[in-house]
Protein backbone atom coordinates (compact mmCIF):
# COMPACT_ATOMS: atom_id res chain seq x y z
CA UNK A 1 0.00 0.00 0.00
CA UNK A 2 2.52 2.51 1.07
CA UNK A 3 4.58 1.32 -1.78
CA UNK A 4 1.94 2.51 -4.29
CA UNK A 5 1.22 5.36 -2.46
CA UNK A 6 4.45 6.29 -3.03
CA UNK A 7 4.33 5.51 -6.45
CA UNK A 8 1.24 7.86 -7.16
CA UNK A 9 2.83 10.47 -5.51
CA UNK A 10 6.11 10.49 -7.36
CA UNK A 11 3.64 10.55 -10.34
CA UNK A 12 2.24 13.43 -9.38
CA UNK A 13 5.34 15.07 -8.71
CA UNK A 14 6.27 14.81 -12.05
CA UNK A 15 2.91 15.91 -13.52
CA UNK A 16 2.89 18.86 -11.33
CA UNK A 17 6.79 19.59 -12.68
CA UNK A 18 6.05 18.62 -16.02
CA UNK A 19 3.37 21.91 -15.95
CA UNK A 20 6.00 24.40 -14.19
CA UNK A 21 8.45 23.41 -17.11
CA UNK A 22 5.87 23.93 -19.53
CA UNK A 23 4.10 27.16 -17.72
CA UNK A 24 7.90 28.20 -17.62
CA UNK A 25 9.06 27.31 -20.96
CA UNK A 26 6.08 29.72 -22.30
CA UNK A 27 6.89 32.21 -20.25
CA UNK A 28 10.49 32.57 -21.66
CA UNK A 29 9.52 32.43 -25.17
CA UNK A 30 6.76 35.14 -24.56
CA UNK A 31 9.25 37.30 -23.19
CA UNK A 32 11.77 36.29 -26.28
CA UNK A 33 9.19 37.78 -28.68
CA UNK A 34 8.42 40.42 -26.69
CA UNK A 35 11.88 41.69 -26.93
CA UNK A 36 11.58 40.95 -31.26
CA UNK A 37 8.83 42.34 -31.64
CA UNK A 38 9.68 45.62 -29.79
CA UNK A 39 6.49 45.21 -27.54
CA UNK A 40 6.06 47.44 -24.94
CA UNK A 41 2.88 45.59 -22.73
CA UNK A 42 0.82 42.84 -23.48
CA UNK A 43 -1.20 39.83 -22.03
CA UNK A 44 -1.57 36.32 -22.72
CA UNK A 45 -3.55 33.47 -21.74
CA UNK A 46 -2.75 29.94 -23.03
CA UNK A 47 -5.38 27.32 -22.45
CA UNK A 48 -5.42 23.93 -23.59
CA UNK A 49 -8.51 20.48 -22.97
CA UNK A 50 -9.53 23.43 -20.21
CA UNK A 51 -6.39 23.88 -18.35
CA UNK A 52 -5.14 27.19 -18.53
CA UNK A 53 -1.04 26.67 -19.19
CA UNK A 54 -0.19 30.41 -18.97
CA UNK A 55 -2.30 33.83 -17.86
CA UNK A 56 0.30 36.40 -17.46
CA UNK A 57 1.24 40.11 -17.82
CA UNK A 58 4.36 41.68 -19.61
CA UNK A 59 6.07 44.48 -19.77
CA UNK A 60 3.98 47.65 -19.06
CA UNK A 61 0.85 49.06 -19.64
CA UNK A 62 2.15 52.74 -18.85
CA UNK A 63 5.14 53.65 -20.26
CA UNK A 64 5.15 56.98 -18.49
CA UNK A 65 3.90 55.83 -15.19
CA UNK A 66 5.74 52.71 -15.29
CA UNK A 67 2.65 50.87 -14.57
CA UNK A 68 3.21 46.91 -15.05
CA UNK A 69 1.43 44.68 -17.32
CA UNK A 70 -1.00 42.66 -15.65
CA UNK A 71 -3.02 39.11 -17.03
CA UNK A 72 -5.96 40.88 -16.85
CA UNK A 73 -4.82 44.76 -18.15
CA UNK A 74 -7.46 46.07 -20.52
CA UNK A 75 -6.62 46.66 -24.09
CA UNK A 76 -8.56 47.70 -26.89
CA UNK A 77 -9.86 44.57 -28.95
CA UNK A 78 -8.53 45.08 -32.29
CA UNK A 79 -8.62 41.89 -34.19
CA UNK A 80 -10.60 39.19 -32.06
CA UNK A 81 -13.76 40.82 -31.56
CA UNK A 82 -14.36 40.16 -35.94
CA UNK A 83 -15.80 36.88 -35.57
CA UNK A 84 -17.92 38.25 -32.49
CA UNK A 85 -19.44 40.62 -34.92
CA UNK A 86 -20.50 37.93 -36.76
CA UNK A 87 -21.93 35.87 -33.76
CA UNK A 88 -24.08 38.86 -33.51
CA UNK A 89 -25.32 38.26 -37.37
CA UNK A 90 -25.94 34.45 -36.56
CA UNK A 91 -28.01 35.21 -33.53
CA UNK A 92 -30.36 37.04 -35.96
CA UNK A 93 -30.28 34.45 -38.66
CA UNK A 94 -30.76 31.98 -36.01
CA UNK A 95 -34.11 33.99 -35.10
CA UNK A 96 -34.93 34.03 -38.83
CA UNK A 97 -34.65 37.80 -38.95
CA UNK A 98 -31.76 37.78 -41.03
CA UNK A 99 -31.26 35.61 -43.76
CA UNK A 100 -27.73 35.16 -44.97
CA UNK A 101 -29.34 35.18 -48.84
CA UNK A 102 -30.84 38.49 -48.30
CA UNK A 103 -29.33 41.16 -50.31
CA UNK A 104 -28.17 44.14 -48.26
CA UNK A 105 -30.31 46.75 -50.01
CA UNK A 106 -33.19 45.24 -48.07
CA UNK A 107 -31.81 46.40 -44.67
CA UNK A 108 -29.38 49.77 -45.97
CA UNK A 109 -31.01 50.62 -49.27
CA UNK A 110 -29.42 54.15 -49.29
CA UNK A 111 -25.90 52.25 -49.97
CA UNK A 112 -24.76 52.94 -53.47
CA UNK A 113 -25.05 49.06 -55.06
CA UNK A 114 -23.56 50.42 -58.38
CA UNK A 115 -25.80 47.97 -60.28
CA UNK A 116 -24.68 45.22 -58.11
CA UNK A 117 -26.15 42.78 -55.73
CA UNK A 118 -24.70 41.62 -52.69
CA UNK A 119 -25.77 39.45 -49.99
CA UNK A 120 -25.00 39.52 -45.94
CA UNK A 121 -22.95 36.61 -46.91
CA UNK A 122 -20.74 37.91 -48.74
CA UNK A 123 -20.05 40.60 -46.04
CA UNK A 124 -19.50 38.37 -43.64
CA UNK A 125 -16.88 36.28 -45.87
CA UNK A 126 -15.37 39.53 -47.52
CA UNK A 127 -16.43 38.22 -50.77
CA UNK A 128 -18.50 41.20 -51.17
CA UNK A 129 -16.38 43.18 -53.69
CA UNK A 130 -16.13 46.39 -51.75
CA UNK A 131 -13.24 48.47 -51.37
CA UNK A 132 -12.07 48.30 -47.57
CA UNK A 133 -11.94 51.93 -46.49
CA UNK A 134 -8.89 51.96 -43.99
CA UNK A 135 -6.87 50.74 -46.93
CA UNK A 136 -7.61 53.76 -48.94
CA UNK A 137 -5.07 56.04 -46.79
CA UNK A 138 -6.34 60.37 -47.14
CA UNK A 139 -9.91 59.21 -46.23
CA UNK A 140 -9.40 57.50 -43.28
CA UNK A 141 -5.95 58.14 -42.23
CA UNK A 142 -6.04 61.71 -42.46
CA UNK A 143 -9.27 61.66 -40.19
CA UNK A 144 -7.96 58.92 -37.69
CA UNK A 145 -7.81 61.15 -34.90
CA UNK A 146 -11.59 62.47 -35.85
CA UNK A 147 -14.69 60.94 -34.30
CA UNK A 148 -17.52 59.91 -36.81
CA UNK A 149 -21.41 58.47 -36.62
CA UNK A 150 -21.92 55.31 -38.80
CA UNK A 151 -22.96 57.08 -41.96
CA UNK A 152 -19.82 59.15 -41.80
CA UNK A 153 -17.51 55.91 -42.12
CA UNK A 154 -19.85 54.83 -44.88
CA UNK A 155 -19.16 57.91 -46.74
CA UNK A 156 -15.40 57.12 -46.59
CA UNK A 157 -16.15 54.23 -48.97
CA UNK A 158 -19.38 54.41 -50.68
CA UNK A 159 -19.52 55.28 -54.24
CA UNK A 160 -15.68 54.18 -54.32
CA UNK A 161 -14.48 51.66 -57.32
CA UNK A 162 -15.31 47.84 -56.27
CA UNK A 163 -12.45 46.26 -56.01
CA UNK A 164 -13.77 42.54 -57.68
CA UNK A 165 -17.27 41.52 -58.37
CA UNK A 166 -19.35 40.30 -55.92
CA UNK A 167 -18.88 36.35 -54.98
CA UNK A 168 -15.88 36.00 -57.26
CA UNK A 169 -12.86 36.96 -55.34
CA UNK A 170 -11.75 36.72 -51.14
CA UNK A 171 -10.65 40.17 -50.44
CA UNK A 172 -10.61 41.58 -46.65
CA UNK A 173 -12.43 44.38 -46.51
CA UNK A 174 -13.48 45.80 -42.82
CA UNK A 175 -16.02 47.80 -44.67
CA UNK A 176 -18.69 44.98 -44.40
CA UNK A 177 -18.45 44.76 -41.13
CA UNK A 178 -19.24 48.45 -40.80
CA UNK A 179 -22.41 47.62 -42.82
CA UNK A 180 -23.20 44.48 -40.69
CA UNK A 181 -23.37 46.50 -37.48
CA UNK A 182 -25.52 49.19 -39.21
CA UNK A 183 -27.37 45.75 -40.26
CA UNK A 184 -27.73 44.41 -36.38
CA UNK A 185 -29.00 47.99 -34.89
CA UNK A 186 -31.70 48.23 -37.98
CA UNK A 187 -32.86 44.79 -37.71
CA UNK A 188 -32.73 44.61 -33.81
CA UNK A 189 -33.70 48.05 -32.98
CA UNK A 190 -30.74 48.44 -30.30
CA UNK A 191 -27.62 49.85 -30.76
CA UNK A 192 -24.66 47.61 -31.14
CA UNK A 193 -23.34 48.41 -27.96
CA UNK A 194 -26.61 47.22 -25.64
CA UNK A 195 -27.02 44.58 -28.21
CA UNK A 196 -23.69 42.65 -27.67
CA UNK A 197 -23.90 43.75 -24.18
CA UNK A 198 -27.14 41.66 -23.76
CA UNK A 199 -26.84 38.96 -25.93
CA UNK A 200 -22.67 38.13 -25.90
CA UNK A 201 -21.14 39.67 -23.17
CA UNK A 202 -23.85 39.06 -20.18
CA UNK A 203 -24.35 35.52 -21.05
CA UNK A 204 -21.17 34.59 -21.07
CA UNK A 205 -20.60 36.56 -17.71
CA UNK A 206 -18.10 39.06 -18.77
CA UNK A 207 -16.76 41.17 -15.58
CA UNK A 208 -14.10 43.49 -17.56
CA UNK A 209 -15.66 44.06 -21.00
CA UNK A 210 -17.45 47.79 -22.20
CA UNK A 211 -17.81 49.40 -25.30
CA UNK A 212 -15.28 51.99 -25.23
CA UNK A 213 -15.55 55.50 -26.84
CA UNK A 214 -15.01 58.85 -26.26
CA UNK A 215 -17.50 59.13 -23.58
CA UNK A 216 -16.42 55.75 -21.97
CA UNK A 217 -13.88 55.77 -18.95
CA UNK A 218 -12.30 53.05 -18.90
CA UNK A 219 -10.67 51.40 -15.64
CA UNK A 220 -7.45 49.73 -15.59
CA UNK A 221 -6.91 50.45 -19.83
CA UNK A 222 -3.33 50.61 -21.30
CA UNK A 223 -1.98 53.10 -23.10
CA UNK A 224 -1.07 52.34 -26.47
CA UNK A 225 1.77 52.93 -28.20
CA UNK A 226 3.95 53.17 -31.78
CA UNK A 227 7.68 53.12 -32.84
CA UNK A 228 9.46 55.84 -33.10
CA UNK A 229 13.30 55.88 -34.01
CA UNK A 230 14.32 53.76 -31.27
CA UNK A 231 11.83 54.13 -28.36
CA UNK A 232 8.04 54.23 -28.38
CA UNK A 233 5.38 57.41 -28.92
CA UNK A 234 1.92 57.69 -28.09
CA UNK A 235 -0.54 56.61 -30.57
CA UNK A 236 -3.28 58.71 -30.95
CA UNK A 237 -5.78 57.44 -33.16
CA UNK A 238 -9.40 57.53 -32.21
CA UNK A 239 -11.35 54.13 -31.93
CA UNK A 240 -14.61 56.60 -32.75
CA UNK A 241 -12.84 57.02 -36.22
CA UNK A 242 -13.54 53.55 -37.46
CA UNK A 243 -16.62 51.18 -37.28
CA UNK A 244 -18.61 50.66 -34.06
CA UNK A 245 -17.43 46.83 -33.56
CA UNK A 246 -14.01 48.28 -32.79
CA UNK A 247 -14.75 50.02 -29.69
CA UNK A 248 -14.24 47.45 -27.45
CA UNK A 249 -12.18 47.17 -24.48
CA UNK A 250 -11.58 44.00 -22.98
CA UNK A 251 -9.14 41.27 -20.94
CA UNK A 252 -7.81 38.02 -22.22
CA UNK A 253 -9.46 36.27 -19.16
CA UNK A 254 -12.65 37.93 -20.08
CA UNK A 255 -12.41 36.92 -24.04
CA UNK A 256 -11.04 33.31 -23.30
CA UNK A 257 -14.60 33.32 -21.49
CA UNK A 258 -16.24 34.58 -24.41
CA UNK A 259 -14.62 32.38 -26.82
CA UNK A 260 -15.57 29.19 -24.73
CA UNK A 261 -18.95 30.58 -24.20
CA UNK A 262 -19.43 30.42 -27.96
CA UNK A 263 -17.60 26.88 -28.24
CA UNK A 264 -20.31 25.30 -25.29
CA UNK A 265 -23.26 26.82 -27.50
CA UNK A 266 -24.15 29.37 -25.25
CA UNK A 267 -24.29 32.06 -27.69
CA UNK A 268 -25.49 30.07 -30.99
CA UNK A 269 -26.23 26.62 -31.80
CA UNK A 270 -23.70 24.17 -32.58
CA UNK A 271 -25.07 23.76 -36.17
CA UNK A 272 -24.73 27.48 -36.48
CA UNK A 273 -21.06 27.86 -35.00
CA UNK A 274 -20.75 24.74 -37.99
CA UNK A 275 -21.74 27.13 -40.62
CA UNK A 276 -19.21 29.94 -39.84
CA UNK A 277 -16.14 27.44 -39.42
CA UNK A 278 -17.13 26.02 -43.08
CA UNK A 279 -15.90 28.27 -46.16
CA UNK A 280 -17.91 28.52 -49.31
CA UNK A 281 -17.54 29.67 -52.27
CA UNK A 282 -14.36 32.06 -53.21
CA UNK A 283 -13.72 31.90 -49.54
CA UNK A 284 -12.50 28.70 -49.87
CA UNK A 285 -9.57 29.79 -51.34
CA UNK A 286 -7.87 33.08 -49.85
CA UNK A 287 -4.66 33.36 -51.28
CA UNK A 288 -2.70 31.36 -54.25
CA UNK A 289 0.34 30.75 -52.07
CA UNK A 290 -1.10 28.78 -49.32
CA UNK A 291 -3.98 26.33 -50.40
CA UNK A 292 -4.85 25.90 -46.58
CA UNK A 293 -5.55 29.33 -45.84
CA UNK A 294 -9.59 29.90 -46.20
CA UNK A 295 -12.28 32.04 -44.51
CA UNK A 296 -15.75 30.89 -42.71
CA UNK A 297 -18.21 33.10 -41.68
CA UNK A 298 -15.91 36.33 -40.07
CA UNK A 299 -13.49 33.34 -39.01
CA UNK A 300 -10.54 33.37 -40.33
CA UNK A 301 -9.42 29.34 -41.06
CA UNK A 302 -5.85 28.92 -41.32
CA UNK A 303 -3.17 26.25 -39.83
CA UNK A 304 0.13 25.75 -38.41
CA UNK A 305 1.47 22.87 -40.65
CA UNK A 306 -1.11 20.30 -40.33
CA UNK A 307 -3.00 22.12 -37.32
CA UNK A 308 -5.80 23.75 -38.31
CA UNK A 309 -6.63 26.95 -36.58
CA UNK A 310 -9.83 29.21 -36.57
CA UNK A 311 -9.85 32.84 -35.20
CA UNK A 312 -8.86 36.73 -35.84
CA UNK A 313 -5.65 38.78 -35.50
CA UNK A 314 -5.12 42.26 -36.31
CA UNK A 315 -3.64 45.63 -35.24
CA UNK A 316 -5.41 49.75 -35.26
CA UNK A 317 -5.31 52.29 -32.76
CA UNK A 318 -1.22 51.52 -31.44
CA UNK A 319 -3.01 48.01 -30.25
CA UNK A 320 -2.74 44.40 -30.98
CA UNK A 321 -4.39 41.42 -31.24
CA UNK A 322 -5.27 37.63 -31.44
CA UNK A 323 -7.33 35.08 -30.74
CA UNK A 324 -6.47 31.17 -32.08
CA UNK A 325 -8.58 28.15 -31.20
CA UNK A 326 -6.98 24.58 -32.70
CA UNK A 327 -10.26 22.67 -32.56
CA UNK A 328 -8.34 19.40 -33.06
CA UNK A 329 -5.94 19.81 -30.15
CA UNK A 330 -8.45 21.74 -28.22
CA UNK A 331 -5.85 24.60 -27.92
CA UNK A 332 -6.64 28.08 -27.17
CA UNK A 333 -4.62 31.09 -26.92
CA UNK A 334 -5.30 34.51 -26.71
CA UNK A 335 -2.96 37.28 -26.53
CA UNK A 336 -3.78 40.94 -26.83
CA UNK A 337 -0.61 43.84 -26.60
CA UNK A 338 -0.54 47.92 -26.43
CA UNK A 339 1.79 48.09 -29.23
CA UNK A 340 1.14 48.82 -33.19
CA UNK A 341 1.68 46.07 -35.13
CA UNK A 342 0.85 42.07 -35.90
CA UNK A 343 3.04 41.09 -32.52
CA UNK A 344 0.26 39.49 -30.75
CA UNK A 345 -0.32 37.33 -33.85
CA UNK A 346 3.25 36.57 -33.69
CA UNK A 347 3.29 35.82 -30.12
CA UNK A 348 0.53 33.22 -30.41
CA UNK A 349 1.99 31.40 -33.28
CA UNK A 350 5.24 31.38 -31.36
CA UNK A 351 3.78 29.76 -28.12
CA UNK A 352 1.01 27.44 -30.36
CA UNK A 353 4.21 26.10 -31.96
CA UNK A 354 5.86 25.27 -29.18
CA UNK A 355 2.52 23.26 -27.05
CA UNK A 356 2.06 21.61 -30.52
CA UNK A 357 5.74 20.35 -30.53
CA UNK A 358 5.90 21.87 -33.63
CA UNK A 359 9.72 23.93 -35.13
CA UNK A 360 10.22 26.98 -33.88
CA UNK A 361 9.87 30.41 -36.75
CA UNK A 362 12.83 32.03 -37.60
CA UNK A 363 14.04 34.87 -35.37
CA UNK A 364 11.97 37.80 -36.78
CA UNK A 365 14.37 40.51 -35.06
CA UNK A 366 14.24 44.07 -36.90
CA UNK A 367 17.11 45.48 -38.59
CA UNK A 368 19.96 47.49 -37.02
CA UNK A 369 19.12 51.13 -36.19
CA UNK A 370 19.46 53.60 -39.48
CA UNK A 371 21.71 56.62 -38.86
CA UNK A 372 20.85 59.72 -40.84
CA UNK A 373 22.65 62.01 -42.52
CA UNK A 374 22.41 65.70 -42.44
CA UNK A 375 23.71 67.55 -45.22
CA UNK A 376 23.51 71.17 -45.14
CA UNK A 377 21.16 72.49 -48.50
CA UNK A 378 22.46 74.60 -50.94
CA UNK A 379 20.75 78.30 -50.88
CA UNK A 380 16.95 78.20 -51.81
CA UNK A 381 16.81 74.64 -52.10
CA UNK A 382 13.93 74.83 -49.74
CA UNK A 383 12.33 77.09 -51.62
CA UNK A 384 12.44 75.14 -55.20
CA UNK A 385 11.64 71.86 -52.83
CA UNK A 386 8.16 73.16 -51.82
CA UNK A 387 5.06 71.74 -52.69
CA UNK A 388 1.97 69.47 -52.06
CA UNK A 389 2.78 65.96 -53.28
CA UNK A 390 -0.25 63.39 -54.20
CA UNK A 391 1.00 60.21 -54.18
CA UNK A 392 -0.23 56.20 -54.89
CA UNK A 393 1.17 53.01 -54.87
CA UNK A 394 4.04 51.94 -57.71
CA UNK A 395 2.63 48.20 -57.78
CA UNK A 396 0.55 46.37 -55.14
CA UNK A 397 2.52 43.56 -54.28
CA UNK A 398 0.55 39.36 -54.10
CA UNK A 399 0.47 40.09 -50.12
CA UNK A 400 -1.23 43.30 -50.34
CA UNK A 401 -5.51 43.58 -50.74
CA UNK A 402 -6.78 44.52 -53.90
CA UNK A 403 -8.13 47.71 -51.99
CA UNK A 404 -4.73 49.07 -51.92
CA UNK A 405 -4.85 49.73 -56.18
CA UNK A 406 -7.20 53.07 -54.65
CA UNK A 407 -4.77 54.05 -52.20
CA UNK A 408 -3.52 57.84 -52.41
CA UNK A 409 -1.36 59.60 -49.42
CA UNK A 410 -1.14 63.58 -49.56
CA UNK A 411 2.30 65.06 -48.33
CA UNK A 412 4.02 68.52 -48.29
CA UNK A 413 6.94 69.93 -48.28
CA UNK A 414 7.28 73.31 -46.92
CA UNK A 415 10.33 75.50 -45.46
CA UNK A 416 9.28 76.19 -41.72
CA UNK A 417 11.56 78.84 -40.01
CA UNK A 418 15.09 77.68 -42.31
CA UNK A 419 14.06 73.91 -41.65
CA UNK A 420 12.74 71.51 -44.50
CA UNK A 421 9.61 70.41 -43.06
CA UNK A 422 6.86 67.20 -44.29
CA UNK A 423 4.22 66.80 -43.13
CA UNK A 424 1.51 64.02 -44.13
CA UNK A 425 -2.28 64.74 -44.09
CA UNK A 426 -3.91 64.88 -40.84
CA UNK A 427 -0.51 63.92 -39.77
CA UNK A 428 1.93 66.59 -37.33
CA UNK A 429 5.13 67.95 -39.33
CA UNK A 430 8.77 66.59 -39.06
CA UNK A 431 11.90 67.48 -40.13
CA UNK A 432 13.48 66.43 -44.10
CA UNK A 433 16.73 65.25 -43.81
CA UNK A 434 19.05 65.64 -47.02
CA UNK A 435 21.31 62.13 -46.93
CA UNK A 436 24.91 62.18 -49.31
CA UNK A 437 23.38 60.53 -52.23
CA UNK A 438 20.89 63.54 -52.40
CA UNK A 439 17.60 61.90 -51.15
CA UNK A 440 16.01 62.51 -48.36
CA UNK A 441 14.84 60.85 -45.23
CA UNK A 442 12.89 61.17 -41.98
CA UNK A 443 13.33 60.16 -38.35
CA UNK A 444 9.88 58.33 -38.28
CA UNK A 445 10.86 56.51 -41.32
CA UNK A 446 14.34 56.07 -41.58
CA UNK A 447 14.89 53.26 -44.15
CA UNK A 448 12.13 54.79 -46.43
CA UNK A 449 13.99 56.91 -48.90
CA UNK A 450 12.26 60.69 -49.95
CA UNK A 451 13.44 61.54 -53.57
CA UNK A 452 11.87 65.01 -55.10
CA UNK A 453 12.59 65.76 -58.79
CA UNK A 454 13.07 69.48 -59.75
CA UNK A 455 12.69 70.51 -63.43
CA UNK A 456 13.11 73.76 -64.64
CA UNK A 457 13.95 75.66 -61.23
CA UNK A 458 10.45 73.68 -59.96
CA UNK A 459 10.01 70.43 -58.04
CA UNK A 460 7.45 68.15 -60.31
CA UNK A 461 7.09 64.59 -58.48
CA UNK A 462 8.07 63.10 -55.38
CA UNK A 463 9.27 59.39 -54.52
CA UNK A 464 9.14 57.42 -51.38
CA UNK A 465 10.50 54.27 -51.46
CA UNK A 466 9.46 52.03 -48.93
CA UNK A 467 9.76 48.19 -49.01
CA UNK A 468 5.96 47.51 -48.05
CA UNK A 469 4.31 49.91 -50.01
CA UNK A 470 6.62 52.39 -52.54
CA UNK A 471 4.35 55.80 -53.96
CA UNK A 472 4.91 58.06 -56.31
CA UNK A 473 3.04 61.10 -57.50
CA UNK A 474 3.41 64.47 -59.10
CA UNK A 475 3.18 67.97 -57.24
CA UNK A 476 -0.45 69.35 -57.55
CA UNK A 477 0.31 73.05 -56.13
CA UNK A 478 2.26 74.90 -53.26
CA UNK A 479 3.14 73.90 -50.11
CA UNK A 480 0.46 76.22 -48.12
CA UNK A 481 -2.15 74.82 -45.94
CA UNK A 482 -4.81 76.10 -48.26
CA UNK A 483 -3.77 73.78 -50.99
CA UNK A 484 -2.53 70.85 -48.89
CA UNK A 485 -5.73 70.59 -46.89
CA UNK A 486 -7.81 70.79 -49.94
CA UNK A 487 -6.50 67.29 -51.33
CA UNK A 488 -8.88 65.86 -48.44
CA UNK A 489 -12.71 67.82 -50.21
Amino acid sequence: MAFGRSVLLVALSAAVSGAQRSAADLDATVKRLMDEQHVVGASVLVAQRGEVLLHKGYGFADLGLEAPGKDETVYHIVGPMLPFTGVAVMQLVEQGRIKLSDQISRYIPEFPLQGRRVTVQQLLDHTSGIVDYHYLGDPIEATSRQPKALDEVMALYAGKTWVNEPGTKWDWSISGFQLLVTIVERVSGMTFADYIKKNLFEPAGLAHTTYCDDYSLVKGLSHAYRRFENGFVAANENDMAYNADLRICSTVGDFYKLWSALKANKLIRAETFKMMETPQGAAARMNAQDPKAQYGLALTINHEDDHRRYGQHGSLFGYSGSLYEFPQDDLTIVVLSNTEGQNAYAISRALSRQVLGLSALPSSSGAPSVALDDVPLAPGERRLLDGTYVLKPDRVSADLHDSYAQYRRTFRVFDENGRLMMQTLGEGPEQLFKQKDGSFARRSAPRSKVTIVVENGRATTMKIESPSLPLSGSRVGPGDPATFHAQLK
